[in-house]
């Protein structure tokens, strides 16, 4: 039955409600933003025709009634949040509105991850073995993915406490605390099928998707084809996910996950919910998936056969995020003061950002997805590494130039991608060595009155001045001496004063450029004892080390500290407890995802400042430890 409707909700956020708002305005249809205080001045917002004011994404029924208000006809769920809650798409459709998704049986049926299993093994899908008879084991969340509410286990002693976590993560991010357990498979690739249904019984695919390179099980790089893929295994893999969608008459945009080992593959899940990542695949077969949902959901039959559905060159996508990735891919926050990241030639970006955003701690901190799309895979990966090291972006942290070099490292660029690739490669996480120009633009910037500032002429002798800090987590040592001209300085290995120097040259030093030597080079500074710093375009976190050996235990009130703003979900300790270092005694959650904070030392707590649901600042003492 054909159903037109002219105006679409989006049920979401940042960059996937940007994108389907410019499919649904090509189609002719008007959008509806809905935002939440964290998100009045977001660009979603502001790209919608209409935007409505929620407190939450994962209120049901405050989105209704945003929809019953500006008289929408259809709900899009975009990912995350609701999108995959069985509850929520049935509710729409009592409400008399479209959904545009799949029905809420098949939601339900994949998002009961044992039901789900069942029915692939039904449909004749390979399947891995559950249960914790064998470790590593994954604990999963049931209602979502993106990495959130997902553990790795390697000991049975640690199974309780990922068990916690990631049901306190999965009911964050989805509302819904249902976890399960499954083998974990090592050195293995993470391959996924889209396929797509219609009410008229079609089912097809659109070829398959590799994302093996992930960090905390989130996907960061995803490549189509992929290269670890033969044409027969290809065909065993598409045509069991066509099998498993027909088993439960699917219908709209759905994703079929695959573990590959040599030429096995296994059934992890089906994703009822259109993919972050599906640019590759638009890319690759030029199909507008969003308009296909969108035609599916009014009644029409798929604007394909399988037969006229072929793939073309190679894409590949990745994540840029604003966190650190020498700091465990700490999340970052701030405000984007340049965000140069555009699309170009053969370049597509999907973001929710612009030049000025406040990257915050409440959701995500995903910034954009940048695809490209080329006749080979080499070239794909040698042009998106030089747009990624040419974008221009200051005021956060971010993953850019990790991603670059890991799209010009030969495992990479010889197709050797599992899912440990990050955790084998650790160089590409801190690909820059040289960080003497970032400890240098932080000098500048604390004190340009002072001993930045040339000496003039003095009848006294020079006195040498000190700074040491950390850039991306590796210590530094600056020394200086004031010269008429600028700054002699000097890299110290060990005592400032006393230890061994390396001279660096003359350096002449403002708040927005280093001179050292001759070579000019811009920078931005935000912060002052910690934040960030941006030298030739690359932005790594600072902090400036005391400059005396303080006891970090002491009455002034050091201790452990938050290491990103967010809110206490769990306080472990009480005044008194005796804590052992490496004991975790403060779970803070930021961007949606759980950090433990642990005590660095064996102790006494003397005091606890914080408390579970209180909103933290970075940096942020939360309890005092007396060492014992």
């Amino acid at each position: 039955m054909s159903v037109k409707f002219v105006k679409i909700l989006v049920a979401n956020r940042g960059e996937i409600a940007c994108r389907v708002f410019r499919t649904a305005a090509r189609l002719g249809h008007s959008t509806v933003a809905v935002f939440t205080p964290a998100d009045r001045g977001a660009l979603h917002t502001r790209s919608a025709d209409v935007a409505v004011a929620i407190e939450s994404y994962l209120d049901a029924d405050e989105i209704l009634r945003a929809a019953s208000r500006v008289q929408a006809e259809a709900i899009h769920p975009g990912y995350g949040f609701l999108s995959e809650n069985p509850d929520f798409a049935q509710a729409v459709l009592d409400a008399g509105l479209i959904w545009i998704g799949p029905t809420p049986d098949s939601i339900r049926a994949m998002a009961l991850k044992v039901e789900a299993k069942n029915l692939a093994e039904k449909a004749g899908v390979p399947m891995l073995t559950s249960g914790t008879d064998v470790f590593p084991v994954l604990v999963k969340a049931s209602a979502g993915g993106g990495g959130k509410g997902m553990r790795r286990v390697d000991r049975p002693e640690d199974l309780d406490e990922a068990v916690a976590a990631a049901k306190r993560e999965a009911a964050s991010a989805f509302g819904d605390d249902t976890v399960f357990i499954e083998r974990y498979l090592e050195s293995a690739r993470h391959v996924e099928v889209q396929v797509f249904g219609d009410t008229h019984g079609n089912v097809v695919h659109l070829f398959e998707r590799e994302c093996s390179i992930q960090r905390r099980h989130q996907k960061v790089v995803e490549e189509s084809p992929s290269p670890g893929v033969t044409p027969a295994l290809r065909d065993q893999m598409t045509a069991a996910a066509v099998s498993l969608a027909a088993e439960i008459g699917y219908v709209g945009a759905g994703t079929v996950e695959f573990m590959v080992a040599g030429d096995e593959f296994f059934f992890l899940e089906m994703n009822t919910r259109l993919q972050v990542e599906h640019p590759v695949t638009e890319a690759i077969t030029g199909r507008d998936l969003v308009e296909w949902q969108i035609r599916v959901a009014e009644g029409e039959a798929l604007p394909a056969t399988q037969e006229q559905i072929a793939a073309a060159g190679h894409a590949i996508e990745v994540r840029l995020y604003a966190e650190d990735p020498a700091n465990g891919y700490l999340p970052n926050t701030g405000t984007l003061r340049i965000f140069d990241v555009e699309p170009a030639d053969g370049v597509r970006v999907d973001t929710g950002f612009v030049a000025g955003d406040v990257v915050t701690a409440n959701y995500d901190p995903m910034l954009a997805k940048v695809i490209v799309h080329a006749p080979t895979r080499d070239e794909a990966a040698t042009r998106l590494a030089a747009y990624l090291r040419r974008a221009g972006i200051e005021g956060v942290v971010t993953n850019k130039d990790s991603l670059a070099a890991v799209l010009s490292e030969p495992d990479f660029l010889a197709g050797r991608t599992t899912t440990d690739y990050l955790d084998t490669h650790e160089a590409v996480l801190t690909p820059v060595q040289d960080r003497v120009r970032h400890a240098l633009a932080v000098l500048a910037a604390r004190d340009q009155d002072g001993p930045v500032a040339p000496a003039g002429w003095r009848n006294v002798a020079a006195v040498p001045e000190w700074l040491q800090l950390t850039i991306a987590g590796a210590p530094i040592t600056l020394r200086w001496m004031r010269e008429r001209e600028g700054l002699r300085v000097q890299t110290v290995d060990g005592d400032p004063l006393l230890g061994e120097a390396t001279d660096l040259g003359l350096a002449r030093l403002t708040a927005t450029s280093v001179d050292l030597d001759g070579v000019l080079t811009p920078v931005a500074v935000v912060g002052q004892d910690h934040g960030v710093v941006t030298v030739d375009g690359l932005t790594l976190a600072f902090e400036v080390l005391p400059r005396f050996d303080e006891n970090a235990h002491s009455a002034e009130g050091g201790g452990p500290t938050t290491p990103v703003p967010g809110t206490v979900t769990d306080v472990r300790v009480g005044e008194g407890d005796e804590v052992t270092a490496g004991q975790i005694i403060v779970v803070l959650e930021a961007m949606k995802m759980e950090h433990t904070i642990t005590a660095d030392a064996d102790g006494v707590v003397t005091a606890v400042h914080v408390r579970a649901g209180q909103a933290v600042d970075a940096h942020q003492v939360v309890v005092s430890i007396e060492e014992v």
